[in-house]
């Protein structure tokens, strides 16, 4: 959602009643967009854009196109824009009057994050802007937008990751009010140039990916508007292979949800990653009669093809600009993508009525899910960025699924066909261990799975409520989600090392003392086995992102059992504010 500085209005009627050259519209948007820190390029947009043709346009590797930031661009509450900003590194800042947000890039690694604003025309104005700027070479970059979305519950629950082959318009259409409908109707919004709603059933629509439920027979549909685009499947393919073992993150409150949706198989699943296709719509819709729309709509445009599973604003926008962009040259259509975490469910529960549920979700504490859909987009959105980037010698010039055909270079071909003499590492992946253990994110950070809970004994009656004796967890910190943010326990909490590389803690008492234990492999460098942390501590974690596995894991018995009521994550400034001698290391493992 967008978000105005407190004197954008000031600015902009300044703006509407005085003539002003063109580069005094330009200095002004940079005034406007100056409270952003991070480096600024040295020179204003205009002098940039004038001085374009002399100077070596910025190759880009990848564009991270997200739609919306809550706040600032750093240490708030987050939106699509800032785990990109702060994950990716995009410490070089372009100003970008021309559009919503300004543009930021790693000049290091090529990766540019944008944030286009909502709607399926600002989406398009932003590509177009961009795809137009002629500070960048955009000509074999990859575009990979990354937002929240509505699912549908037929398909997928909250938090889960979406990949799409296809992309709807769902505004693009003729209506009449549906008071005045006929009866035989199932709605007053039917496609442009027909004369009457589409036909599927309810019942066909509910049968996802069923031969019954494709195109009605006769001439194919042709969406020459603007209605539907396929995009390059086979790419799709390539980023779901590559990412669909990421562990997502999953909260309480998610859980809560999900339980209502008794009818819905797949919306009671843990969040996962898949591939199934989106519809762009300026209004935000909701309900089961509009989901049953929306399946029969995805359905009709793609005769048949396209399995309707998340809602958004924008992508339609998106792409259209990037076909025009590709038709001159500027772009490459064939390496655009779409990811889409789930944020909430596009209907309502069978216990809830869709004003209710809409309601709820719309509430002071919003959508159950926003936190984990955050996270899902940058988590897996970021295992194909990150794969792009070390293989760009390769991606640049040949799409990823084409790469094995492309002949190596005579070093490579050398290092390929010479014998080793080294062993072969036969550690596990972090990723691997994940998987293997069915583990899922966890609030704090990292991975964990709940491995026993006492609940055969009788209970334990504490200040907060009976709790069992005794849980158990695996719990795992990886290169890819390396602090365990602080955070305090009632209960205790005795932790036992596994297997991995050495793990850090930072536990801060109630007296002020700041404790380091290093949980680790080998007492010889003084790594400790086991350790206990009693409740009422203030605990951190961290590995290192350069290990020789890229994770530790450890088993944690709680006791009294462990309950989310009992455990507190830490509130940056208030924990400052109680230990303001160690101040930096809390605004380091704090989120």
């Amino acid at each position: 959602m967008p978000v105005f500085l407190s004197n954008g209005k000031t600015m902009l009627k300044i703006l509407s009643n005085s003539v002003l050259s063109l580069s005094s519209v330009f200095f002004l948007s940079v005034l406007i967009s100056g409270c952003q820190s991070p480096t600024i390029a040295q020179q204003t947009t205009s002098e940039a854009l004038e001085t374009s043709a002399q100077t070596q346009p910025l190759e880009i590797k990848v564009v991270v196109v997200t739609m919306f930031e809550i706040g600032e661009d750093d240490d708030d509450k987050p939106g699509e824009f800032q785990m990109w900003k702060e994950g990716q590194n995009l410490n070089t800042r372009y100003p970008f009057p021309m559009s919503h947000h300004d543009i930021y890039v790693n000049e290091d690694t090529g990766v540019m994050g944008i944030v286009t604003g909502m709607g399926t025309a600002k989406a398009a104005a932003a590509i177009m802007a961009l795809g137009l700027d002629p500070r960048f070479d955009l000509t074999h970059a990859y575009w990979l937008v990354a937002g929240i979305a509505g699912v549908d519950p037929q398909d997928a629950s909250i938090g889960s990751a979406v990949w799409a082959n296809w992309l709807i318009d769902g505004d693009l259409a003729h209506e009449i009010d549906g008071r005045e409908i006929p009866d035989d109707w199932k709605s007053g919004y039917f496609p442009l140039f027909s004369v009457e709603p589409i036909q599927a059933s309810s019942e066909a629509s509910s049968e996802k990916g069923s031969e019954d439920n494709a195109q009605p027979s006769g001439k194919p549909v042709q969406a020459m508007n603007g209605e539907a685009y396929q995009l390059n499947t086979k790419l799709t393919k390539w980023a779901y292979e590559l990412s669909k073992d990421t562990a997502l993150s999953d909260y309480p409150a998610m859980y809560e949800l999900r339980e209502k949706y008794l009818n819905y198989p797949n919306a009671r699943k843990r969040p996962f990653v898949l591939i199934g296709d989106h519809m762009a719509a300026a209004t935000f819709w909701h309900g089961k009669l509009l989901n049953e729309w929306a399946n029969d709509w995805s359905q009709y445009w793609s005769n048949g093809q396209a399995n309707f599973v998340t809602s958004g604003m924008e992508d339609t926008g998106s792409y259209q600009s990037m076909i025009y962009l590709d038709n001159a040259n500027k772009v490459d259509k064939s390496r655009f993508m779409v990811l889409r975490a789930a944020s909430n469910y596009a209907m309502q529960p069978d216990s809830l009525t869709a004003a209710e549920n809409l309601a709820m979700e719309s509430g002071e504490n919003g959508y159950a899910g926003m936190q984990s859909a955050l996270e899902s987009a940058y988590n897996v959105g970021s295992v194909v960025v990150n794969d792009i980037v070390a293989n760009w010698s390769t991606y640049k010039d040949a799409l990823p699924y084409e790469a094995s055909k492309v002949a190596p270079d005579e070093d490579t071909l050398n290092e390929l066909i010479t014998p080793t003499t080294e062993p072969v590492d036969a550690k596990l992946s972090a990723e691997e261990l994940i998987k293997s253990l069915n583990l899922t994110g966890h609030v704090e950070g990292g991975f964990y799975r709940q491995t026993f809970k006492a609940d055969h004994r009788p209970m334990l009656s504490t200040a907060h409520g009976d709790r069992v004796n005794m849980t158990s967890i695996y719990y795992l910190l990886s290169a890819k989600s390396p602090v365990g943010h602080f955070h305090m326990n009632r209960s205790d909490i005795m932790h036992y090392f596994h297997v991995g590389d050495p793990i850090t803690y930072y536990l801060l008492n109630q007296d002020g003392s700041l404790e380091t234990h290093v949980l680790g492999p080998d007492p010889t460098k003084g790594h400790e086995m086991q350790m206990v942390v009693k409740g009422g501590t203030w605990k951190a974690s961290k590995i290192s992102t350069t290990g020789d596995y890229g994770y530790g894991l450890i088993g944690e018995a709680v006791a009294p059992g462990f309950e989310y009521e009992d455990m507190q994550l830490a509130e940056q400034d208030e924990l400052v504010s109680t230990f303001p001698e160690h101040s930096a290391l809390i605004k380091t493992l704090t989120r």
